[in-house]
């Protein structure tokens, strides 16, 4: 779940039959110590231990760690990673981009919040308001507006593997350390 209508459509567009919910989370009837904000570096480790997209990264205590964390929270919230996020983890697990880009490149996706519900009483806390069936137009313009994101994400991917090349660490310098830079 995100705030961005738009983000949330991208995501969608490509299905047959799209319907676009919209919600109402009650995420004041969950206690505090079960929600888990998330930002910069743990927010980019937090995505890398779940989406495991880093075979390296996922073997490391810290991702098993991560993982083991995020289990403790009904509700997990941070920044919208959206396909330029996933260009920059591929970047990073190619050796590419280091640590330090990879969370600056986070830092330039400016799509809001999203939050995942974990358990089934974070889930309970969900009202559907409304849905939505993309129509044509919204379709056509939504691919429009998701490949101008696509081309403005490699572009952005590009210009923080240039800029961290000697800041933060590499993949291969994380797994031979065991650790990640803080």
């Amino acid at each position: 779940m995100g705030e961005s209508e738009k983000q949330a459509k991208g995501l969608i567009v490509d299905n047959r039959n799209a319907v676009l919910y919209t919600l109402k989370f009650r995420l004041s009837e969950i206690p505090e110590n079960k929600i888990l904000v998330l930002s910069g570096e743990d927010w980019v480790y937090a995505i890398l231990a779940s989406r495991k997209k880093c075979p390296e990264f996922s073997e490391l205590k810290l991702a098993k760690s991560w993982l083991k964390k995020l289990n403790h929270y009904d509700v997990v919230i941070g920044d919208i990673a959206d396909d330029r996020m996933n260009m920059a983890i591929e970047r990073f697990a190619e050796y590419a981009l280091t640590d330090a880009g990879l969370t600056a490149c986070l830092q330039y996706v400016n799509y809001g919040k999203q939050y995942v519900a974990k358990t089934d009483f974070a889930c309970s806390k969900i009202d559907i308001i409304d849905e939505h069936k993309l129509s044509r137009q919204e379709i056509i313009e939504i691919k429009q507006y998701s490949a101008e994101r696509r081309i403005e994400g490699q572009n952005i991917v590009s210009l923080m593997t240039r800029k961290h090349q000697r800041d933060g660490l590499y993949l291969n310098e994380i797994v031979e350390k065991g650790t990640l830079s803080v």
